[in-house]
């Protein structure tokens, strides 16, 4: 983290406290449409295609769920490696992540290289 000054960090962790709030409205915001999808048997289906497209939706939202809480624990994760000093480091080769990543994409937990090989691991 030496590459980083403390405007950096302190920069840093403002930005990631906002993405935080960014997500918790997002769950907020998502929370009371829970209560919208009709429990089994309440709801009045015309069709096949209805009951699809309700399903469908249901399944949408519930990703999007799924999506906000992943983004959420990144951005816990980094706010701890910044409280205890291992933010910017690659968690792969132990390298710094350079400053503009990290501007970039505060969450970051490789270097680019690192990123890179990880992404091309997953594609095959």
């Amino acid at each position: 983290m030496r590459h980083l000054s403390t405007t950096d960090r302190h920069t840093l962790h403002q930005q990631l406290e906002q993405l935080k709030r960014q997500v918790l409205e997002e769950l907020r915001a998502s929370a009371p449409s829970a209560y919208l999808v009709p429990a089994e048997g309440e709801h009045e289906v015309k069709s096949h295609a209805d009951e699809a497209e309700a399903e469908r939706a249901a399944d949408v939202h519930m990703a999007e769920i799924e999506i906000a809480h992943t983004r959420l624990e990144e951005i816990e994760r980094a706010l701890a490696r910044l409280a205890d000093g291992r933010y910017g480091i690659c968690e792969d080769c132990g390298a710094e992540i350079p400053r503009t990543r990290l501007f970039a994409q505060p969450t970051a937990i490789r270097c680019t290289a690192c990123q890179a090989a990880a992404e091309a691991r997953h594609r095959h």
